[in-house]
């Protein structure tokens, strides 16, 4: 999949990564289950410099979830595109996997933040499994 292409609901925000996927993962915080709404997200990875924002430069809005990780959403409809976390992931870019045009073609690889998976998710799932992030040091 290169480019890497996706979008919002609405289609007013979209992006472009002119790179290849870095990883795909599975996260099981409980941030991530509160932010979405659901057991678990699951992100696409990718270069920051590789990523460009196109639709409506108006309609792309941030919001500061904790002190190191933005969220990136359509202003519109209300889609998250991706999120951004400097200090820990510099340079890099978590693309949601519904926004992917073609994310069908796309399986984690890992699951972060085993700790806080709900019981009731998929036991076995694929890939390499985490009981917190590789390279969280807390």
């Amino acid at each position: 999949m290169n480019p890497i292409t996706g979008h919002c609901k609405c289609g007013e925000t979209a992006y472009k990564v002119n790179g290849p996927t870095l990883q795909v993962v599975s996260c099981h915080c409980g941030l991530c289950r509160s932010l979405t709404g659901a057991a678990f997200s699951t992100y696409v990875v990718v270069k920051e410099s590789q990523l460009t924002v196109t639709g409506d430069p108006g309609s792309l809005t941030a919001y500061q979830v904790t002190d190191r990780t933005r969220r990136y959403f359509c202003r519109t409809c209300g889609t998250p595109l991706f999120n951004a976390n400097p200090e820990t992931y510099k340079g890099l870019r978590m693309l949601y996997l519904g926004t992917v045009r073609g994310h069908e073609q796309l399986e984690p690889a890992m699951n972060i933040f085993c700790e806080s998976k709900l019981p009731w998710t998929m036991r076995h799932e694929p890939g390499q499994n985490f009981q917190r992030a590789p390279g969280e040091g807390r």
